[in-house]
């Protein structure tokens, strides 16, 4: 999932908290489960909506399409509580609300996204095509990569300006060898990894 999807969804316990008198270690166990087998309660998810209702990482997070999984847990009785449940939880369903923005937002990133991907290709396919403010470490590493190799070092053109790939080895405290991208401008600047 992309950082910026993630970062427009919730910690899936806060979400949690929103429910009254709800034990939260069982409620994110049960929400994580239903996500991914994809059936909660009373309807299915979508492969996309699975993968944008919950995210499983050190945070776990969830997204309004989660909350709404989590509320058909909550209505379907699955939910352990501490007292009986409440007929309304306007919190959960005000969260719950906000999941059309929130996928116009994951459509508009997605699109983004995609419009990147496709450049970057076209850039592969043409060096030529890019623009020298396209320039960067990892557009050279990309470029390099598709035309001479998989760890290939050496020169090529890129956006008319010559650019340069190659293997700094391991040294003192770095026990890794590092890969370096580099380009000089028109003006004869150095651009790029050091």
């Amino acid at each position: 999932m992309l950082w910026d999807i993630r970062t427009r969804m919730k910690p899936a316990l806060a979400i949690i908290d929103l429910i009254p008198n709800v034990h939260r270690t069982p409620a994110l166990a049960l929400l994580r489960r239903a996500v991914l087998e994809g059936r909660p309660a009373t309807f299915r998810l979508t492969a996309e909506d699975r993968e944008l209702a919950f995210h499983d990482a050190h945070v776990q997070l969830t997204s309004p399409i989660g909350a709404r999984v989590l509320k058909a847990l909550y209505t379907s009785g699955q939910l352990k509580l501490k007292k009986p449940p409440q007929k309304s939880l306007p919190a959960l369903e005000a969260y719950i609300a906000t999941e059309p923005t929130f996928r116009a937002e994951v459509a508009t990133i997605l699109q983004a996204e995609e419009v990147k991907r496709q450049r970057l290709a076209d850039i592969i396919a043409d060096p030529a095509s890019a623009r020298p403010e396209e320039v960067t470490p990892y557009l050279i590493d990309k470029v390099m990569t598709a035309r001479l190799g998989h760890g290939a070092t050496g020169t090529i053109q890129i956006a008319g300006l010559t650019c340069h790939r190659s293997l700094l080895p391991a040294q003192g405290d770095r026990a890794e060898d590092r890969w370096l991208c580099w380009w000089q401008d028109a003006s004869g600047t150095r651009h790029g990894d050091a």
